[in-house]
């Protein structure tokens, strides 16, 4: 090998070192960028050259610069970057349930609760006095408003996360795209994995949108031999080289309430969406929203019906002289179990008492409710007429389904007792409360008109105040209608499942953020700039080059004396 052959061979070796440098430069300038993976200049030996029978090394070479980067840990911490997301989204939705429910403090529903149930016992201390009564309808008022706003506010939350679910179509479409052109970006100038370098800054760039991708939708990427990388979705793929597949949201009208959902554009199926905060969105949609509006629609189902049934029993300070039932009924000639009434109607009887208040007398009829399974089973209209028979009271059917009952004069009163079908708090007749569901709940107007039909007595139009103990004690005293809880036991009992959920899911997402630190780390620690490491190399590059320049030096002056013989 000649003096030149070795300058040569030396000018390869500065020019490597040169590069590894710029190498190392770029991994500290970009030490604190996030995302950004650490790189290394790939080196070989030289080809041998054979002179004589010995056979020399010429140098080294620079392949290429390639990435730092292990495929398996970015794989894990995508797949923990999914999980966290979805169980954040669903805490964060837990905590904004726990937010509006606002227990613990002076205007929870509980504390509204036991002051209407205060309220009530006043009345048994002053039955006379009409503030006391008027008290028990404002607070009446008071605890069905705060269960209102608590369903409203329910459903400003259901109507966020659908908001949030549109969008997440638009973001999906997004990144998708961006993933696509990267694909023929990186292709192009890696010559379809031809070159010995990384498309590096354009790899980057992809490894950081796919981590925003699998935030949003938990994804299975595979690299291809080309360079590109395919996107799946469960068994449907998002992205193929340079080719994107659109999501839309839609309605997915098979669902009660019609709710959205994210489909495939080109074949309108949905995507099968196990983690990622559109998993998240889906499940604090359809579990931790459905499920706490569906306890609190019992409770208020639970409050009205059991409420009402004890109330129906009692008379107010004086009668009624018309009265209309708050629920309508689907079929008036239908038995009336059947006729589409919320609360269920057993086979029974009810009394009115119609009292002449000019001639000082009351007399009592008995409403027969026949419920057997026959054909003579009563239906809504066998009622109007029974009512009907009665002297002194007329009884029809409005045309939305419900019954109203009217005296022939204003000396003419009427009340009710002893119902044991069920049919007059099912028909909404001298009940306190109104409505289906916690959207709907409210006061009965008749009782808020007119607090003294405040059904507190059981021995007739007065002061007596039998009926009101039995709804006072309903709020405390286990009711077996309630499974043998109280109304206050029903409540609480929803608001402990609910903190259990939100226990148990804050501590799912605490998990899911050690191990996505870990996840971190490990990546960090295989992709990441260690500015030690760094300054390490450095130093041996520049000695490297350092000797190089030597070693031409003195060939260099070698070549001089042979060149000068």
């Amino acid at each position: 090998m000649s003096l030149f052959s070795t300058i040569q061979q030396s000018a390869n070796a500065l020019q490597v070192s040169q590069l590894g440098m710029h190498v190392v430069g770029n991994n500290i300038a970009n030490a604190n960028t996030p995302g950004y993976i650490r790189q290394e200049l790939i080196q070989q030996p030289g080809p041998g050259v054979r002179i004589g029978d010995t056979i020399l090394g010429y140098g080294v070479e620079a392949v290429g610069v390639r990435q730092k980067y292990n495929a398996y840990v970015f794989e894990q911490l995508q797949q923990a970057s999914s999980s966290l997301a979805s169980s954040e989204k669903l805490d964060e939705t837990y905590r904004q349930l726990e937010s509006i429910f606002n227990e613990l403090t002076d205007t929870d529903l509980s504390s509204q609760l036991s002051q209407l149930s205060t309220s009530i016992h006043d009345v048994l201390n002053q039955p006379g006095n009409a503030a006391l009564r008027r008290l028990v309808i404002e607070r009446g008022k008071t605890l069905t408003a705060n269960v209102r706003t608590l369903s409203q506010r329910i459903t400003n939350i259901e109507l966020d996360i659908e908001r949030q679910i549109r969008t997440s179509a638009d973001d999906i479409n997004r990144l998708t795209s961006q993933l696509a052109a990267l694909n023929k970006r990186i292709v192009s100038l890696e010559g379809g994995r031809t070159s010995g370098s990384d498309a590096v800054g354009l790899r980057d760039e992809r490894l950081q949108v796919l981590k925003e991708l699998s935030e949003i939708i938990g994804i299975r990427a595979v690299e291809q031999p080309s360079g590109a990388v395919t996107v799946y979705v469960g068994g449907e793929y998002l992205v193929a080289d340079g080719f994107q597949r659109e999501v839309v949201a839609a309605l997915d009208e098979n669902t009660e309430n019609s709710q959205f959902e994210i489909r495939l554009k080109d074949t309108d199926s949905p995507l099968v969406i196990q983690s990622g905060r559109l998993h998240g969105l889906y499940q604090a949609r359809d579990l931790a929203l459905a499920g706490t509006r569906e306890s609190l629609d019992q409770f208020a189902r639970d409050l009205i019906h059991q409420f009402n049934s004890i109330h129906t029993q009692g008379q107010g300070q004086s009668g009624f002289v018309t009265v209309t039932g708050t629920y309508a009924a689907d079929d008036a000639t239908a038995p009336i179990d059947l006729a589409g009434y919320d609360q269920p109607i057993r086979n029974g009887a009810f009394e009115i008492q119609v009292h002449d208040l000019e001639a000082g007398r009351t007399t009592t009829h008995r409403v027969r409710i026949q419920l057997t399974g026959g054909t003579g089973d009563t239906s809504l209209e066998d009622v109007r007429d029974a009512i009907n028979g009665i002297s002194g009271l007329n009884a029809s059917l409005l045309p939305d389904g419900r019954l109203r009952i009217d005296s022939a004069n204003s000396s003419l009163q009427f009340t009710f007792q002893n119902d044991s079908s069920g049919f007059l708090a099912a028909a909404g007749i001298n009940t306190f409360f109104v409505g289906e569901s916690a959207n709907t709940i409210d006061l009965n107007p008749a009782v808020v008109e007119n607090p003294e039909m405040f059904a507190g007595s059981l021995s007739g139009p007065g002061n007596g105040t039998e009926n009101a103990l039995r709804m006072a004690e309903a709020f405390d005293l286990p009711q077996s209608e309630l499974g043998d809880r109280s109304i206050k036991q029903v409540y609480e009992d929803m608001v402990v499942r609910m903190t259990q959920d939100i226990n148990v899911q804050a501590g799912i997402s605490d998990g899911l953020r050690n191990y996505m630190r870990t996840v971190e780390a490990e990546h960090l620690a295989a992709s990441g700039v260690n500015l030690d490491a760094e300054a390490v190399k450095m130093i041996f590059y520049q000695r490297a080059f350092q000797a190089t320049s030597r070693l031409i030096k003195a060939s260099s002056e070698m070549l001089d004396v042979l060149v000068n013989l």
